[in-house]
This record gives structure tokens, sequence and C-alpha cells, in this order.
């Protein structure tokens, strides 16, 4: 029996399909009017767009955009895509931990971009995908250990918080956005980010932004 036969016992269509999703963005896909129609901020996550892709697509797209964004000044980018994001990951009306779902996803999301060029681990990853997607607290729960993620109160109003952090502006290495975004699958409520001397209107007004759309007090 082939390895490719043996690995399609094991892994769905729909496994394929989001690796191939995943790979063609990487390999500079973004530019392609097909992913392009996964990314629309403008239209809420479940009305036309659910015509258009799945979810479990139009949140990859959107964790890849995020991620595309991580370099350079892309600030207005990153907030687009950062609202896109949390409008789709939050509005799972299935899943009874909403949050922590929402963080399991994302987290996943990041894993199988990092891990271009291992085929077998990135459809493991995208099978995890799907599984967490239905939202069943048993496998969020699974994963949440699987990724050393604390299970947060779905009300989002527990005691967590980190007051001295730094994002690219200073010592840091991410952007104020992602900088928020990794703040919040950590589950942490409170942050405070420290600067040296001064920094551009622009980067505060980043980081507040981003923080009102995720739900963390910066």
């Amino acid at each position: 029996m082939t390895k490719e036969r043996i690995g399609r016992l094991f892994f769905d269509p729909g496994d394929y399909e989001l690796v191939s999703l995943v790979n063609a963005f990487v390999a500079g896909g973004r530019r392609s009017s097909e992913l392009q129609k996964l990314f629309n901020p403008y239209l809420h996550p479940r009305g036309i767009k659910e015509l258009a892709a799945s979810q479990q697509q139009r949140i990859a797209y959107c964790v890849m955009y995020l991620l595309d964004t991580l370099e350079g000044d892309q600030a207005e980018d990153r907030i687009v895509a950062l609202r896109s994001l949390r409008d789709e990951v939050l509005n799972n009306s299935s899943a009874s931990l909403r949050r922590n779902t929402a963080r399991v996803l994302i987290e996943i999301m990041k894993q199988l971009v990092r891990e271009q060029g291992n085929h077998r681990k990135q459809l493991e990853l995208a099978h995890d995908f799907f599984a967490c997607s239905s939202g069943r607290p048993t496998v969020i729960r699974r994963e949440l250990r699987n990724y050393h993620l604390l299970e947060m109160p779905e009300s989002w109003n527990q005691v967590a918080f980190d007051h001295h952090v730094h994002d690219a502006h200073t010592k840091g290495r991410k952007s104020p956005t992602h900088l928020i975004t990794d703040a919040w699958i950590k589950g942490i409520q409170e942050l405070t980010v420290i600067y040296y001397n001064y920094v551009g209107a622009d980067v505060v007004s980043e980081l507040t932004e981003a923080a009102e759309i995720m739900g963390v007090k910066v």
C-alpha cells in the first residue's frame, strides 16, 4: 500500500483542501482572485460569505492575511484582517465555548502556516482544525491542554495580565496588532506596553484599536 493511500485513510478531503489553500497563499496566492474572494471585511460572516466559502476556509484566510502583514508598514491591513478574524471566530453559534474555541482555532492555524514543507504535519493540523470548528467542549479542552493554554471564562472577566511587554517599536518583534492577538490567545485581559521616549500617533492608534477589537485592556 502506497504512502499516499495510507494518508487518505486518515485524512479527509477537506484536510487536503485546507492545506492546499494555506500553501497556495504562502506561495504568493494572496494576489489570487479566488483566494481574495474569501476575505471581505465588509460582509457579515453569517450572511452571503457562507455561500462563497466554508467558515473554516474563511478563518484560515483571515489568519494567513494577518500573519502576512507581520512585516512592514501595513497597520491598516492588520487592523482590517484582525477585525474580520474576530468576526469569523466569534460568530460560531454552535460552540458552547465560543471564545476558547476561537483561541484554539487561531493557534492551530498559526501552526499550520508555520509548518509549510511538512505536509504530514500540516494535514494533522488541518484535521485538528476541522475537529475544533465544531466547538465540542471535550475537543476544545484537549487542544487547550495541547497548546498549554488555560481555559478562560466565556464572560472574559478573568484576572490575567502582563504589565511589561514590548512590541516591534522598542525591544519586541511583533507589531502592536500581533502583540494584542497573541495576548488574547493566551487569555491575557490586561496588557501594559512599554515604549522608550516616544512613538508616533499611528503606533498608538494601531495598538488601541487592536485592543478594542479583541476586548483587551491596554
